[in-house]
């Protein structure tokens, strides 16, 4: 996919500045009235990486 632009910086699929890497796009809220209302249901959170493999608790 080109050109698809993503602020969701905790989401997987997010690198660099705003670039998605998702092999496809799925967009949720099949009630959406405006462009606010919708979502991107590809949306998968990234975990927290470990410094030294050490989690914190």
């Amino acid at each position: 996919m080109n050109n698809i632009n993503c602020e969701a910086k905790n989401c997987l699929y997010h690198k660099g500045k705003s670039t998605c890497t998702a092999n496809e796009i799925r967009v949720g809220c099949s009630d959406a009235c405006c462009c606010d209302e919708t979502k991107c249901s590809s949306f998968k959170i990234r975990e927290a990486k470990a410094k030294n493999n050490v989690i914190p608790t």
